[in-house]
């Protein structure tokens, strides 16, 4: 397998889902300063890892967060339909320079995807724009469907029948 390539100076990173709760794809979006894109898709359970991951580290090297002002923030840059790289994640790591302050993030594809547009990518962001992907990720996986106070187990639209109450029951 080839080493991942670096995508280059990123100007926007950022996660999101695609269908409703229950049914929902999940996804890394980057964006390179001469417009290149990535969408790198990923499970929900890959996803809140790699949040809690950049969340541990932030912590560890004492990051400190002061947000801009509302207006001050960047907009989200517009992503073409098709990226110039795309493809579901089978291997996601993360690497730290802490001389820098930046957090690396390291994706490989998943084993047998066909066809692959790339060997994997890795990009570099700095503490401030980790922080800010590390909120998206938490309110992106928290906008799913609501857990069961008894059981934890996901309640659709329609319902829940829930294990604690012997499934006699259906929760709503």
């Amino acid at each position: 397998m080839a080493d991942p390539e670096p995508f280059g100076p990123i100007i926007f990173v950022g996660a999101e889902s695609v269908g409703i709760p229950g049914q929902r794809r999940f996804r890394l979006k980057a964006m390179r300063d001469d417009g290149h894109t990535a969408m790198l898709w990923l499970e929900k359970e890959q996803l809140a890892a790699l949040g809690d991951a950049i969340e541990t580290v932030l912590r560890g090297e004492g990051y400190e967060h002061i947000p801009l002002a509302a207006d001050d923030r960047p907009e989200e840059p517009v992503f073409p339909l098709h990226a110039d790289i795309e493809f579901r994640i089978g291997q996601l790591s993360m690497g730290l320079y802490r001389e820098d302050r930046t957090i690396i993030i390291i994706s490989i594809p998943a084993a047998g995807e066909e066809p692959v547009s790339s060997p994997g990518i890795s990009f570099a962001i700095g503490y401030a724009d980790a922080y800010e992907l590390r909120e998206e990720i938490t309110r992106v996986i928290a906008a799913g469907r609501p857990p069961c106070p008894l059981c934890g187990g996901p309640i659709d639209p329609t319902g829940h029948i829930c294990p604690r109450r012997n499934g006699h029951h259906a929760q709503l």
